[in-house]
């Protein structure tokens, strides 16, 4: 009897589906534990952010009970609104499904979410330690009047650091996933990649812009938070939308200026290496002619 091929049956598409269900299942569930969490709970990010913090700022903090860090003489905490859980969780997200339907090998899939995590860990303590590290000097420096209170300031910041470093880690991962893969394609993909490449600065922007919109403003628009207190959240729409663009406008001048920049060196280069190229043709000898 003749086995059928699966593989171009409707079920080869389960197996790719699989890893996407884990990706959602794994969000969700971190989610779901960072909602219902105590301090305690939270150890493992905020223990090493207090310590980057630390590090950076030259500020120590004790361990309360209750797994909150604390400074008495500065009086910062860093508490479980601090831990960046839900920035995890984007980065996450982000990184597994840029990744996913570029690798063929169930393995290669495996081995990209483990990486996705490990990434995204580590790049959540180091921007959460430079949010709270900003954070505290900005508050040192008394820059607040009127409407601008330092509840408002720290959000704007935290927006605004939060989704740069989100575009600059989305570049990174654009770039690691063009090299693995670039090889490995025909020729006529490659075409399509080089001009794919034209547009990445709109890329850069707007995939971390869709997962960190979904994110901070999706999530609680399905759990009806404007029903507790809608001017609050009404408020925090419009500080989310407005930062989102302030970052929109400058990632896009910054990749779009980098681009620029590295086509004139690759110009400069090629005529030198073509004015070099002509200035040895000049002295090599002659063949004869009989």
């Amino acid at each position: 009897m003749r086995i059928p091929n699966l593989s171009k049956s409707g079920t080869g598409f389960i197996k790719p589906s699989i890893f996407y269900m884990v990706v959602l299942l794994m969000a969700v569930g971190l989610k779901y534990h960072y909602s219902h969490a105590r301090s305690d709970d939270l150890s493992w990010i905020l223990g090493p952010t207090a310590g980057v913090v630390e590090y950076i700022s030259g500020i120590a903090f004790e361990k309360e009970d209750g797994a909150e860090f604390v400074n008495l003489a500065n009086r910062i905490i860093i508490a479980p609104s601090c831990a960046g859980v839900n920035f995890l969780i984007i980065a996450f997200c982000m990184a597994a499904f840029s990744g996913l339907h570029h690798l063929k090998s169930s393995v290669l899939k495996i081995f990209w979410l483990g990486n996705s995590a490990v990434w995204a860990y580590i790049l959540t303590i180091a921007v959460n330690a430079f949010r709270i590290v900003a954070s505290i000097y900005m508050y040192k420096a008394d820059i607040y009047y009127h409407g601008l209170t330092p509840e408002r300031l720290h959000r704007i910041e935290g927006i605004f650091i939060y989704l740069f470093f989100l575009c600059l880690f989305y570049v990174t991962l654009d770039k690691i996933i063009r090299f693995c893969t670039r090889n490995r394609e025909p020729e006529q993909k490659k075409g399509i990649h080089r001009h794919s490449d034209s547009i990445g600065s709109v890329h850069a922007v707007v995939i971390p812009l869709f997962w960190y919109l979904m994110i901070s403003l999706g999530i609680p628009l399905l759990n009806r938070a404007y029903q507790k207190n809608g001017p609050q959240f009404v408020e925090h729409c419009l500080v989310i939308l407005s930062v989102c663009m302030v970052v929109f406008l400058v990632v896009f001048l910054i990749q779009s200026g980098c681009e620029w920049v590295w086509s004139k060196v690759q110009f400069y280069l090629t005529v030198s290496r073509s004015a070099v190229k002509d200035r040895f043709l000049m002295f090599r000898p002659k063949k004869e002619t009989s």
